[in-house]
């Protein structure tokens, strides 16, 4: 441990694979603040970074550490800082995640084409709504002057 974190930090690779509860095999990283195994979910998505068991205290306590450490000088200071912009990154990451994850997974493409189709389909319906009132108001309109002429050379 060196300046309140360990040296799982940086450490992103699965350390060892563990037997779960019903028999499946989980990977577990480092907690980045204590250092315990933290069982990883199977599937895909963010890695946990702190231990899930303590009702966030890893997390929190680290980020306290780093507080304290932020306005520090020297190397302390600026690791600090550092590791302040890695969690808001983080942060941005999910938000962008989820984000991409709701429009561009097949789901949310099919939701995007279904819902360009429904528009088309209801622009189309209602220029054929209109073409159809143009045709009938120019029908009207030809009978209109029909009749308009047998008036005219019955009157003549």
């Amino acid at each position: 441990m060196r300046n309140g974190h360990t040296t799982a930090d940086g450490d992103t690779a699965p350390e060892v694979a563990r037997t779960g509860p019903d028999g499946e095999i989980t990977e577990t990283r480092p907690c980045a603040h204590c250092g315990r195994p933290v069982p990883q979910r199977a599937a895909a998505g963010r890695p946990f970074r702190y231990c899930r068991d303590n009702d966030g205290a890893c997390q929190r306590e680290s980020r306290n550490t780093r507080m304290r450490h932020r306005n520090s000088p020297g190397l302390a200071g600026q690791v600090a800082r550092t590791w302040e912009a890695v969690d808001r990154l983080d942060q941005v990451v999910g938000t962008l995640t989820e984000a991409l994850h709701a429009e561009l997974s097949p789901a949310g493409v099919e939701r995007r084409l279904a819902e360009a189709d429904a528009a088309a389909a209801a622009r189309v319906a209602a220029a054929h709504a209109e073409r159809d009132e143009a045709r009938a108001d120019a029908e009207s309109a030809a009978r209109a002057a029909g009749q308009a002429r047998e008036q005219a050379s019955a009157a003549a």
